[in-house]
């Protein structure tokens, strides 16, 4: 895979970014969600990223989604296209052929993912207990449609029967469980799964970097016994961990995007790794934002809580971490066994 992004790849980013900026949180814990105003041009202009050709994309690779997602998390975004995205990319990875409906491609009509069980820290494909109940779903009441993954069943996308709001801790991503009908439609879920996998990876990744830029500035503005506070070792040790860890997880994301694009023989043990480190390294950057805002920095007015929140709802999202940590060592070990000779 290439070691740098292409020109392509930089353009998403600032073209996101700066779409993004003017949606940047600025603190204070909202009290319900609200359209950002650039959401239905995330939706309508970017939903052709990672889509593959197949399935009515233009040929652009998992990377450029990723790029555009990770941007979006950088800035805490309330924007349903993460949710979208990771819908969109459920149904591409079955390799059926089938093209994607327009009305999904442009954006105009709106999914979101549903593959959370209640009471399971695993995705539902790896659930053997057969339920058309799905929990953590984001965005629910704000969709057209879910995309629903099941163990035996695949994918497939319906409307919900029953949407029940559930108390989030980001109020910025509403939650709910809802319960599915009977599917009708079902595609297998083939790669799909680990594609939407790290959707949810690359968001995690960009509200690590969010996290770590504003403690940064604030080690570099803020002074205490007449010298700015990120000369000393124990803020500046901090920071430079966190970037450690969001650095490696999200180098370890783009490589599994490559390797699931590229149907490389350990892309699912990426996946599950990227996923583990992704909300490892988010959890960690706002901590430790937090700390080095002091006592401001739990607030409601101040903004670090805001990263907190919402790296904790996305490490929870498309299995909990510690499942993808578990299944990542189980994957290492029976890739070991096997090729040990008999």
């Amino acid at each position: 895979m290439r070691a740098t992004f292409t020109q392509e790849q930089q353009d998403i980013a600032k073209t996101v970014g700066a779409l993004a900026d003017a949606e940047r949180a600025t603190g204070g814990l909202p009290t319900h969600w609200q359209a950002p105003a650039g959401d239905a041009t995330l939706l309508r202009d970017f939903g052709l990223l990672g889509v593959p050709e197949q399935v009515g994309g233009i040929g652009s690779s998992l990377i450029d989604l990723l790029v555009a997602v990770e941007a979006l998390g950088e800035r805490l975004v309330a924007s349903r296209f993460p949710a979208h995205a990771a819908a969109v990319q459920l149904l591409c990875g079955s390799g059926h052929g089938t093209p994607l409906p327009d009305d999904v491609l442009d954006g105009s009509r709106v999914l979101t993912p549903a593959v959370d069980v209640p009471g399971d820290t695993a995705r539902a494909d790896q659930v053997s207990t057969r339920t058309l109940v799905r929990t953590l779903v984001p965005y629910a009441a704000q969709a057209d449609a879910v995309v629903a993954l099941g163990a035996a069943e695949g994918v497939w996308t319906s409307r919900p029967v029953e949407v029940t709001a559930r108390e989030s801790v980001d109020p910025s991503v509403p939650l709910s469980e809802v319960t599915l009908p009977d599917p009708q439609e079902i595609v297998p879920a083939g790669t799909g799964a680990a594609r939407a996998t790290l959707v949810v990876a690359a968001e995690l990744c960009g509200v690590a970097q969010g996290a770590i830029e504003l403690a940064a500035e604030q080690a570099r503005t803020r002074q205490q016994f007449g010298r700015v506070i990120g000369s000393f070792q124990g803020v500046a040790f901090q920071l430079a961990e966190a970037a450690t860890a969001r650095k490696a997880a999200w180098d370890l994301t783009l490589y599994a995007a490559w390797a699931v694009d590229n149907g490389r023989p350990d892309a699912e043990i990426q996946v599950h790794a990227a996923k583990a480190a992704a909300g490892t390294a988010a959890v960690f950057a706002a901590e430790r934002c937090i700390q080095v805002h002091g006592g401001m920095g739990i607030t409601m007015e101040a903004v670090p809580h805001l990263f907190l929140r919402r790296a904790l709802v996305l490490d929870a999202r498309f299995g909990r971490g510690s499942w993808h940590r578990r299944r990542t060592g189980e994957l290492r070990i029976a890739a070991r066994r096997s090729s040990q000779p008999h």
